[in-house]
């Protein structure tokens, strides 16, 4: 999971980094700190003439006949402190921007390690959409209370501490109206916050439904508009765009106004304290150069506060994204199995059998229950049956996308539980019925990463009568077909796929509707063709065409579960 505890771990695995960083930050502070100091020595002992520290130490080094030059130094003395300090903050942000950098990709990793094993029938159920806006937006708000944690919070604690030191060392009584007054108004404030913390949870709660919504109506576009339905999906994302609009507002006018009485209590204090200042060189208790530098460190001391205001928001940002991103965390994986026994090891098929297989995508909905069937090696099966009888499913669970609420699958007399997912899914070719393409080459999206010669991929494009339609293109293979083959017809896709799944010479391929988009002319040929090449393969097709109906050896029927 990803919690506070975890970005604490995280933090310390950084450790050398951070304490350069902190000591950076101590130099900084000490070096800043005292400026405001300059002014009451260049007051009170150049311009009003009073013997001070000051001038003395500067006759040590040199003798100076002007009182104007003393101002002079002053001002390089300030240009060479804030130069070395500035260079001094560069080199502590590169070091905790590497630090943060590193932990976002730690998130990104621990969230892509655990997706990457989970369920598809999980995955299924979140969405792309929705993981897709948490691995973005909500990754950046928790890296945003981090850096705020690591680089501000700490350096606002140093300061404030240095100038609680210094305006001390001016004047204790002055000192304790800020030093005791500006907390106040600190706890009063954060109270209040706590009370705004539902509304904010409201409003991000809005932000994540219209994010989801924006991207799934985006992903989904086209078959948006060909459905004539732009007006309804868009309507609903500009509803939920309304209803952040509505919870921002509110929670914006209630935090201004907890904002304002904050800021109205500070004014009161910063008020109080300059007439006891005044009240106090009246009486000769304090210089007027003291004073007019206790005013600097005052409004110093409201950057740092101010900081420590906002960290708490985003803390509870941090919390609230933090907890959409455990949405993730909390998918369940799905079961991992070492292959123990290989039956497809030197071996061109497989046959297959399910015992007593029961699937429910939860508790209200039992897909298949006690289903039982065998298929011989080399069989060519076809599966039908009416919308909802679990036919697509069916191939899920061949596949091992979906685990088994109980029962048991067999390849070669081999348990799945024996072989493992991942061997199975080496012998076993999915061809879907609307497949997925990436915006690549057509070579990528053949291989996907794997290594094959041109010449493999050409003699899958003839199986799949694609071979004339890549052949005639000016970039051949290393053409773009767009996001998710945009460029490509359905029957161009569908054949695209078909040739993908042939290259990895599988023991048993499933087809899911996957000539439901040719010609009946372009389909008799792929079928010719599949022929010879599958001839001695275990064929699963999932289907509602005479034509591949007949091209089988058997039919089953599935019937909807009605439990």
């Amino acid at each position: 999971m990803i919690t506070f505890d975890y970005l604490l771990q995280q933090v310390r695995l950084h450790k050398n980094s951070i304490i350069i960083a902190n000591i950076i930050a101590i130099l900084i502070t000490l070096m800043s700190v005292p400026i405001p100091l300059f002014i009451p020595f260049i007051i009170d002992e150049i311009i009003m003439g009073k013997e001070g520290s000051f001038v003395a130490f500067i006759s040590n080094f040199i003798t100076i006949n002007s009182p104007e030059y003393y101002i002079v130094i002053v001002f390089i003395a300030i240009l060479i402190i804030h130069a070395i300090t500035s260079l001094l903050g560069v080199f502590r942000a590169s070091y905790l921007d590497k630090v943060t950098e590193d932990i976002r990709l730690n998130m990104r990793k621990k969230l892509l390690l655990h997706l990457k094993d989970v369920s598809m029938s999980e995955f299924d159920m979140l969405g792309s959409g929705a993981t897709s806006s948490k691995m973005g937006t909500d990754i950046g708000v928790v890296i945003g209370f981090l850096s705020s944690s690591m680089g501000y919070i700490f350096t606002a604690i140093l300061k404030l501490i240095g100038m609680s030191i210094v305006l001390l060392y001016l004047n204790w009584k002055l000192a304790l109206v800020i030093l005791i007054l500006n907390p106040l108004v600190v706890k009063i404030f954060i109270k209040v916050f706590k009370k705004l913390s539902k509304l904010m949870k409201e409003r991000n709660k809005k932000i994540a439904n219209f994010n989801n919504s924006l991207v799934e109506s985006l992903e989904l576009f086209n078959q948006i508009r060909v459905q004539n339905r732009e007006n309804h999906f868009f309507d609903k994302v500009n509803s939920d765009a309304t209803d952040i609009r509505d919870k921002s507002y509110e929670y914006n006018v209630k935090w201004e106004k907890s904002l304002t009485g904050a800021r109205l209590l500070m004014t009161y204090s910063d008020t109080l304290f300059r007439m006891l200042a005044l009240y106090f060189v009246l009486q000769g208790e304090m210089t007027i150069g003291a004073m007019m530098a206790i005013f600097i460190y005052a409004g110093m001391v409201i950057q740092p506060i101010n900081l420590l205001l906002r960290f708490t928001q985003k803390y509870q940002d941090a919390k609230e994204a933090m907890s959409r991103l455990n949405e993730i965390m909390q998918l369940k994986k799905e079961p991992k199995y070492e292959m123990k026994i290989d039956p497809f090891k030197n071996k061109e098929t497989a046959s297959i059998e399910l015992k007593n297989v029961t699937f429910a995508y939860d508790k209200n909905k039992t897909v298949l229950k006690d289903f039982n069937l065998k298929i011989e090696s080399g069989e060519k099966v076809a599966i039908t049956g009416e919308t909802g009888s679990g036919k697509s499913t069916l191939a899920n669970i061949l596949m091992g996308l979906y685990p088994l609420s109980s029962g048991e699958i067999f390849y070669n007399g081999v348990e799945i539980k024996e072989i493992g997912y991942e061997k199975v899914r080496e012998h076993i070719g999915f061809v879907l019925q609307s497949p997925l393409m990436f915006n690549s080459t057509l070579r990528y999206n053949l291989s996907l990463g794997r290594e094959y010669s041109d010449e493999e991929m050409y003699e899958a494009l003839r199986v799949a009568q694609l071979y004339k339609f890549v052949d005639e293109l000016p970039e051949k293979l290393d053409t773009i077909v767009g996001k998710n083959g945009t460029k490509l017809s359905g029957g161009q896709r569908q054949r695209l796929s078909i040739a993908r799944v042939l290259l990895d010479k599988p023991n048993v391929i499933i087809f899911d509707e996957s000539t439901s988009s040719l010609d009946t002319n372009t389909e008799d040929k792929l079928l010719t063709a599949l022929d010879k090449y599958i001839k001695n393969k275990t064929i699963i097709t999932i289907a509602h065409r005479q034509t591949t109906i007949d091209k089988s050896d058997r039919i089953v029927k599935l019937h909807v579960n009605k439990d």
